[in-house]
């Protein structure tokens, strides 16, 4: 193996631990959401970094307005009762220290003996290396529904990442 096949092997082994530490950053977030686990959920995000969750309500601006979200009421009151944010598999694209990822996301509430979803959004997340870490940059939601924001979203994304190729 002569260098130049030792620096493309790797770059390569690189990009796929970049990406798995992605996953792994980005999937343990609903959980700990779920599980009221707060400051853990909030630290997935750099300290000035954005969860824009609605295209009609505010952003959430800085790890400490995602944590400040996770202990509101609302969010208390929905995991008192059960639920569960499903995050479907992730279309990760790693670039140096910066990343997108894509997928959807379920939201399951409880009601009586039962679940039934609740929500699905696509979900854009723009993450970079922080250290020897990843963390979000921006988390964007659009929900999936006759507004259009959520198609918008996906398109958007997969223009971005595939070009030409996403028409």
């Amino acid at each position: 193996m002569n260098e130049h096949d030792e620096k493309q092997l790797y770059e390569r082994i690189r990009r796929l631990e970049d990406e798995s530490e992605i996953r792994r950053l980005l999937m343990s977030y609903g959980p700990a959401a779920d599980a009221g686990l707060t400051s853990f959920a909030s630290s997935r995000w750099l300290e000035d970094g954005v969860y824009d969750w609605d295209a009609r309500g505010e952003p959430h601006a800085g790890s400490s307005a995602v944590d400040e979200m996770l202990q509101s009421d609302g969010h208390q009151g929905l995991i008192a009762h059960g639920v569960a944010h499903f995050a479907g598999p992730l279309l990760v694209e790693a670039k140096g220290n910066q990343a997108t990822a894509l997928n959807y996301s379920l939201i399951m509430r409880r009601e009586d003996d039962r679940f039934f979803l609740w929500r699905v959004s696509a979900v854009r997340w723009d993450v970079e290396r922080a250290g020897s870490s990843w963390r979000v940059r921006r988390r964007t939601n659009r929900v999936l529904d006759a507004a259009g924001g959520g198609r918008q979203l996906f398109a958007e994304t997969l223009q971005d990442l595939f070009g030409e190729d996403a028409r």
